[in-house]
């Protein structure tokens, strides 16, 4: 097969390197970036998505992946079922804007993650740095507690 690399934004347990690490052995890691204008959630199916929303951030993790890691990607977020779409996104890195993909699921009416699926996104987020606010508040809004991010909830 092979071809270009794919950037890819995750935002909710494909943060974690462990994870990403069974999915799609030798993706590498870029680091964090922001999704402006966009809100993270935890639907209805206990799965985490984004839907926009003016003045949101979202912050997440990029990852390269080869067309084979994208085909796993797909299968693991069921995107032949429907239960996720693609999408290339504008994602704000550090040092200057990326396109990146991003896996969406369309339904966003508020639910309540799985304790073990919500720490695997903290465990993801807190590995890669990302603002530990941002943190916190994800532990507080999903009501976890003895998170990675160290914050008493």
């Amino acid at each position: 097969m092979g071809g270009a690399n794919t950037i890819y934004f995750a935002y909710g347990s494909n943060m974690c390197p462990e994870q990403m690490a069974r999915r799609c052995p030798g993706g590498q890691a870029l680091g964090q970036a922001e999704l402006r204008d966009w809100r993270f959630l935890i639907n209805t199916r206990t799965y985490a998505t984004i839907e926009a929303r003016p003045g949101a951030a979202t912050h997440g993790v990029l990852w390269s992946l080869t067309p084979e890691h994208i085909t796993e990607l797909d299968h693991y977020e069921a995107v032949a079922e429907g239960m996720y779409f693609k999408k290339n996104i504008i994602v704000q890195r550090a040092d200057r804007p990326v396109e990146a993909l991003v896996y969406i699921d369309p339904v966003c009416e508020l639910g309540q993650p799985k304790p073990d699926y919500i720490r695997t996104i903290l465990d993801g987020a807190a590995h890669f740095a990302l603002p530990p606010e941002y943190i916190a508040g994800l532990a507080r809004d999903w009501d976890v507690t003895n998170a990675t991010s160290g914050q008493q909830e």
